[in-house]
């Protein structure tokens, strides 16, 4: 550290100890944060406030064209980069200048540890990139009708960081900005570990390719058709490398299946009338429905996804119900071999019989 970054850190203590000794329980700074030595990060970044007075310490300067922001951060949202839901170089680089007491550098180290475990999870590196998935999914619903390039170059800019983050977290470590090359996947060097992930080992099919076509794609097609591929690739990768321990751990309940059947179940007798009659649109609709339906109880009941949108034919609606009817037939030996109860009757007598 630079002698006027040791005045800084100084200063910023001896402000603390004398007007906020008792509103500030911590002063952090962050390795590999700064940028060709700027000292950002290095000298302080943040606080931790323990009291609102205490973030009244907060404050942005620039010294010689170098901007220092010391700002405050919660234990709250330290909780959160622990559960890699915020920022995490924050607290995986972080080395402590000030505690107010051991107990609060103790709850630190406590978070920084948790993060540690955190990201050696795989189920819960597997989890949170799968959250990262949905999130970038979700903003390129936007990107799909936006019109000007700088908006949707911005789009894809922050759907390629949800994606380098979900394959960091695949490879137990982590990204908090895109990564566009090997040099910033790969490089162990001593440059801002904002913009580098020296941990990977592996990143999906072409995820390098399409994150350069990025640097250079002209206009909002380009941009729409690279982060598509973007997406897909990092869906792949993800999925292919889902834990076993993600379903042994899950309690399958097939009488929930069970449940669901008997309410699906009209649906399906919907779908014969409607095939029968050639009633299209009807027909559709409600198969659509039902696949839908039946995607997510796939999921949930770990069971191999059931197909019957594939045999949709406006001309020849009998291959739709013939698929519908095998669906039908296997969701209930489902439930029936797992040792579940269908809940059926043959007549309103035989029923109220069973319910008098």
């Amino acid at each position: 550290m630079m002698e006027h970054d040791n005045l800084l850190t100084k200063w910023v203590i001896g402000r603390i100890e004398k007007e906020y000794k008792d509103d500030i329980a911590l002063l952090i700074a962050v390795k590999g944060h700064a940028t060709h030595g700027d000292g950002h990060g290095e000298v302080f970044d943040y606080y931790v406030p323990c009291t609102e007075r205490g973030n009244g310490l907060a404050q942005t300067f620039i010294i010689d064209g170098i901007g220092h922001d010391l700002y405050p951060r919660s234990w709250e949202r330290l909780e959160k980069s622990a559960e890699l839901d915020e920022m995490t170089l924050v607290l995986a680089k972080a080395e402590i200048l000030y505690a107010r007491s051991k107990e609060d550098a103790d709850r630190f180290l406590a978070l920084q540890r948790k993060l540690e475990d955190n990201l050696a999870n795989p189920v819960f590196v597997y989890g949170k990139a799968l959250e990262r998935l949905d999130s970038a999914k979700d903003l390129y619903r936007s990107l799909a009708f936006e019109e000007k390039t700088y908006r949707a170059r911005s789009q894809a800019g922050f759907i390629h960081h949800y994606l380098s983050a979900a394959v960091a977290f695949m490879n137990h470590s982590f990204a908090d900005s895109a990564l566009f090359s090997e040099r910033q996947a790969y490089n162990s060097s001593t440059e801002s570990r904002i913009y580098h992930c020296p941990e990977l080992e592996s990143v999906p099919d072409s995820f390098f390719e399409y994150g350069r076509c990025l640097l250079t794609c002209g206009d909002v097609r380009q941009i729409r058709e690279v982060t598509h591929g973007l997406i897909g690739t990092t869906e792949k990768f993800v999925l292919a490398r889902k834990p076993a321990a993600v379903d042994a751990a899950r309690e399958i309940n097939y009488q929930n299946l069970a449940d669901w059947y008997q309410e699906l179940s009209l649906t399906w007798r919907r779908i014969r009338f409607f095939c029968r009659v050639n009633k299209v649109e009807e027909a559709y609709r409600d198969a659509c429905y039902l696949q839908d339906e039946l995607l997510v109880v796939a999921e949930e009941f770990c069971l191999e996804e059931f197909n019957i949108l594939d045999s949709f034919d406006p001309d020849a609606l009998i291959h739709l119900e013939l698929r519908c009817d095998i669906t039908e037939q296997a969701i209930r030996r489902i439930i029936t071999e797992n040792g579940a109860k269908i809940n059926e009757y043959t007549s309103v007598a035989a029923f109220l019989d069973a319910n008098a």
